[in-house]
């Protein structure tokens, strides 16, 4: 039985991203999302002339919010719209596996959207000395930052049958953990700490910085596992 159900994993995980390849919209979201991180690349290394990659992770972060929330809102959305996820849930599959399929569906489109921006390492290369590892952690805060929130985003898709309501859901929860440390000013003591602690900018600021600490990796898995968790939960109380 487990066995078919991994197997049942994987034959949804490679359902999903063959629909994504046949969906118009997917690659709509991610030529817009080169284009404006492409644009706010070289706009920010002009004005800076400064051989840096830093602006674009700091812009690209900004972009996952609406970015991640677009590829995500139909993962659960499009199946309870249609019917066909209480066909689904009937299948030798687990509800953790099968919000697993869900999000690495999603989260391997955000990978492959991130490949064609390996280039602006060879152009800030070019322009002057780039630190290697700095450059790898930055980027290894993304794929982190990218895990988490996709990980909401298909939490909200399960929520309702309504893309755009997911949509709108997913991105006010990302917004409110990308401004958490930013109103750490308005408060004092404990709640400080608990909002900037919280906050997914703050964890990312130290990837951008080149230093991998082991409570911002924790931060961003327990984040994915919060959420990965809570979409099995709901299913199961839905389609008890």
């Amino acid at each position: 039985m487990k066995q078919d159900s991994t197997n049942s994993m994987w034959a949804l995980l490679k359902k999903e991203i063959l629909i994504s390849l046949k969906t118009p919209s997917a690659y709509v979201v991610i030529i817009v999302f080169l284009l404006i991180s492409g644009y706010m690349f070289a706009d920010s290394l002009f004005l800076s002339s400064v051989a840096t990659l830093r602006p674009f992770f700091t812009l690209t972060s900004i972009l996952f919010l609406f970015f991640i929330p677009a590829l995500t809102m139909r993962s659960f959305s499009e199946e309870l719209r249609s019917g066909t996820l209480e066909v689904l849930v009937t299948h030798p599959i687990s509800r953790g596996k099968l919000v697993t399929a869900k999000l690495l569906s999603s989260y391997l489109i955000v990978v492959a959207s991130l490949v064609p921006t390996l280039f602006y390492l060879l152009v800030v290369g070019s322009i002057g000395n780039i630190d290697p590892g700095t450059a790898i952690a930055g980027y290894l805060g993304l794929l982190f930052l990218a895990a988490g929130y996709v990980s909401a985003g298909v939490f909200a898709s399960s929520l309702t049958q309504n893309q755009v309501v997911a949509f709108i859901i997913t991105l006010f929860v990302l917004f409110l953990f990308f401004i958490l440390d930013k109103v750490t000013a308005l408060t004092t003591g404990s709640l400080a700490y608990i909002l900037q602690y919280a906050s997914s900018d703050f964890h990312l600021s130290n990837f951008y910085k080149g230093a991998v600490d082991l409570r911002d990796v924790v931060y961003f898995c327990g984040v994915t596992v919060f959420f990965s968790g809570m979409t099995s939960k709901w299913l199961e109380l839905k389609f008890k």
